[in-house]
């Protein structure tokens, strides 16, 4: 009885084994019929694992670069492959009955599905996109992409790689245009106090906004209080602020004598584009090369002003503002050639449409000790009336250059004024010269 019971627990561990071996070929012949056959040859991206089954039993398999690309076999049939980085490589194959078998794989950096999917999730709303799968690479087309556009499609690229922008932008995009009112006068200094561009002293009524002190040295100090005393104006410092409503002061200041309108160019930009502005003259200077050739370059002098700015959704404006002035200084002279005095501001300020910007300190009483001992500066517009001027010479008034900067469009109520201004003085002229002479 007790050999009965010995012969029957061995025949049933070994029932047991017997199944578990079936069941282990049942999954092992599943698995090979789920796993696709191997193609002729293989486009993976980095991180991508894949199963593929083969006809018959392999009996050995290399791959040519394993940095790029680790294979194993499973069982006799099956390969499994998992992509390390993009390059090109292959696999071979042995098999059981002598045959060989050569798969080129070709791996790329990304998924190209999730890349194209995330252009589309990212500019789909452009009517001309198109986005294609090619090689490896999503190739990205389209035409009149927006700055903002293209910006997003750089970003794109720097996430993934292999985009190729074969996009134009759309080179007359409509974008707001930034008209820059600029005044340049000659101040009264006692007058500057009281509409706080000097800010001595504490800023009366609505005046004042970002109040910032600037200065030609490489210090650059920050009030933190706008609405208190601000540093003034001694020996070279210069002042860089913005002020709100004061329009009607620089007005009054005009009626009573202590301010003078030097000049009042309006400059233009579209947002994200620039403007320059220069009046004074340009001086040959010649300089010797070195094959005994005399070569001449003209150098401009006067007051230079450029603008780039830049308007937001709200209406905002930012601005870059470089204002330089620069004169003739005689007493230095190299090879012949005059030196130059050049005072430059370079800054960058955020200001809403109407808000005023102030430029002050660029010149001050010393310019004119030189001004008789440069001939033609008496002509320079401008300047030449500045520094002829006693008070200035007197060190009693200052150049200052207020900038207001304007969101405008074609329909805009300002833009319809300057049309209707200048067909006015059209009439003017037409009627002072008796007959059209602007077209």
């Amino acid at each position: 009885m007790e050999a009965l019971l010995r012969f029957s627990g061995v025949a049933a561990r070994k029932a047991r084994a017997t199944l578990v071996a079936a069941m282990g070929l049942a999954a092992g012949m599943a698995l090979a019929a789920d796993a696709p056959p191997m193609p002729e040859s293989l486009n993976l991206y980095a991180g991508q694992a894949v199963v593929h089954s083969v006809a018959g039993s392999i009996k050995r398999v290399a791959v040519g670069s394993g940095g790029l690309l680790n294979v194993k076999v499973l069982g006799t049939r099956e390969v499994v492959m998992i992509a390390n980085a993009a390059g090109d490589t292959s696999v071979q194959l042995w098999m059981a009955d002598g045959a060989q078998k050569t798969v080129p794989v070709h791996i790329v950096q990304g998924n190209t599905n999730q890349v194209a999917d995330a252009v589309r999730a990212i500019l789909g709303d452009i009517p001309s996109l198109g986005v294609n799968e090619v090689g490896g690479n999503v190739v990205v087309t389209g035409h009149d992409f927006s700055s903002g556009d293209m910006d997003k499609l750089a970003q794109l690229k720097k996430v993934y790689p292999q985009i190729l922008i074969f996009a134009s932008q759309n080179s007359v995009e409509m974008r707001p245009t930034v008209m820059m009112e600029t005044r340049i006068m000659e101040f009264d200094k006692k007058s500057m106090d009281e509409i706080g561009i000097q800010w001595d002293t504490q800023i009366n009524g609505p005046s004042g906004g970002l109040i910032r002190d600037w200065k030609t040295n490489p210090y650059f100090a920050i009030r933190q209080d706008p609405f208190t005393e601000i540093g003034g104006l001694k020996g070279t410092q210069s002042y860089f602020g913005i002020a709100t409503a004061i329009t009607s002061r620089i007005n009054l200041a005009m009626q009573t004598g202590n301010a003078w309108e030097l000049a009042t160019p309006q400059l233009s930009a579209r947002s994200g584009g620039s403007a320059d502005f220069l009046v004074g003259g340009e001086i040959p200077v010649a300089t010797t090369s070195g094959f005994g050739n005399v070569d001449v370059e003209y150098k401009p002098y006067g007051i230079k002003m450029h603008i780039e700015p830049v308007v937001n959704a709200n209406g905002d404006i930012s601005t870059k503002i470089e204002t330089e002035l620069s004169k003739i200084d005689p007493t230095i002279t190299v090879l012949g050639n005059p030196a130059f005095l050049t005072r430059r501001t370079n800054t960058e300020m955020n200001v809403h449409d109407g808000q005023t910007i102030v430029l002050s300190g660029l010149v001050d009483a010393n310019a004119t000790k030189q001004f008789d001992k440069v001939p033609g500066l008496g002509q320079i517009p401008i300047l030449g009336a500045l520094f002829r001027s006693r008070n200035f010479q007197a060190n009693r008034t200052e150049l200052v250059i207020f900038l207001t900067p304007h969101v405008i469009d074609p329909d805009s109520e300002r833009n319809k004024a300057m049309i209707q201004r200048s067909e006015q003085m059209k009439s003017d002229l037409r009627d002072t010269a008796g007959s059209e002479i602007v077209d």
